[in-house]
């Protein structure tokens, strides 16, 4: 079974445009590597002010916000507060349950099932 390890998303408050509508802000997050989560800790920013964490774990796990390519602090800095706490909220939900089911097969009916599963501590 392979693991997904990039999650589309649309941020709950969008842009407005010229006109007054509101343009919805699409983006794709990864899961996060041990590396990336041992170079934030070795952040300068990081060790100065833990609360500047999750600033830059989003740099490391953002791959694109519509028009945005390269996300760096200044544009997760300068997002709308809603938007801040969906992204912090998507990141922990798509790594903390990055197994959350898995196929099974009933020895009676011999029908296909996907069943959820939640692992807390050791197996």
């Amino acid at each position: 079974m392979k693991i997904r390890t990039e999650f589309n998303f649309i941020l709950p408050k969008g842009n407005i445009d010229e006109n007054g509508n509101q343009i919805k802000i699409r983006g794709v997050m990864k899961l996060i590597k041990v590396k990336d989560l041992l170079d934030i800790y070795h952040d300068t920013r990081v060790k100065s002010d833990s609360s500047y964490f999750y600033v830059i774990v989003l740099t490391k796990v953002v791959d694109s916000l519509t028009s945005e390519k390269v996300i760096n602090s200044k544009i997760i800095e300068n997002l709308a507060p809603e938007n801040f706490a969906f992204l912090v909220d998507f990141f922990n939900e798509i790594n903390h349950k990055i197994i959350t089911s898995i196929p099974i097969k009933c020895t009676n009916c011999k029908n296909n099932y996907l069943t959820e599963i939640n692992l807390v501590g050791e197996i």
